[in-house]
């Protein structure tokens, strides 16, 4: 029984950790599609790309940030309104827009936030297709 027990378990610990690494290795070619159409749809050169994206990092983790917290309050049934992060997410743009604009043009500046939000868009679409064809 404990033999049993051990492989059921052993299973199951290989089975998560290859869920997890499925998981991330997902997470990491839709990060680098994203760079590659956002590179291409605001046209970045090599020399504005390279100093582009660390800024950018910088700005998806503000981003995670907030969405997190603002799942954990609603999970905590805390009081904090929605207006008050769409608040913090417009803060956040702005100030991250600010930073891009001494990189890159005003306008290709402008241009990101549309084309995250066109690529964001795509990429649900492609899931919704995705899972009509499994169904």
């Amino acid at each position: 029984m404990k033999h049993y027990l051990f492989v059921f378990l052993l299973l199951f610990i290989v089975k998560t950790s290859s869920f997890a690494q499925n998981t991330e290795t997902r997470f990491q070619q839709v990060e680098s599609a994203k760079i590659a159409y956002i590179t291409k749809n605001l046209e970045l050169t090599p020399t504005e790309a390279q100093k582009f994206f660390p800024i950018y990092n910088e700005y998806r983790k503000e981003m995670r940030e907030i969405s997190h917290q603002k799942k954990a309050d609603r999970n905590n049934l805390k009081s904090e309104s929605g207006l008050e992060f769409d608040s913090k997410v417009l803060a956040c743009k702005k100030k991250y827009h600010a930073r891009f604009t001494t990189i890159i043009s005003p306008t290709k500046a402008s241009r990101f936030f549309e084309v995250e939000r066109e690529f964001r868009e795509q990429l649900f679409k492609e899931l919704e297709n995705r899972n009509r064809k499994r169904n």
